[in-house]
């Protein structure tokens, strides 16, 4: 497994504790079922997770830190900070699936 790849990993990890720690199912499931494709040896997981960007209702449009209760709409305490490290997390696994990418296309 090469830098890039190790790197992607544990940044999936990462952000798969952050979306579960926020009570998101869907897309921490897609960064696990991402992580393990890549383990697995499989360079088709960059694919995958790059197929989550792009598009209305993609991963480029979660906002974590908000929550519905009967006074309608509202913030939990600590969303900006939360969502600085899910934005910081979220484009550094896009510039690395799209480095694995290019990487593979570049390989015979």
């Amino acid at each position: 497994m090469n830098a890039d790849t190790q790197a992607l990993v544990h940044v999936l990890e990462r952000l798969a504790l952050l979306l579960e720690g926020d009570g998101d199912q869907h897309w921490s499931q897609w960064m696990r079922r991402a992580r393990t494709r890549l383990l697995a040896g499989d360079g088709g997981g960059a694919d995958f997770l790059l197929s989550a960007y792009g598009g209305m209702g993609s991963f480029n449009d979660v906002v974590l830190g908000q929550y519905y209760d009967s006074n309608g709409f509202s913030w939990k305490p600590g969303h900006v900070e939360l969502n600085d490290r899910f934005d910081e997390l979220r484009g550094a696994a896009y510039t690395l699936a799209q480095q694995i990418r290019r990487s593979r296309a570049d390989t015979p």
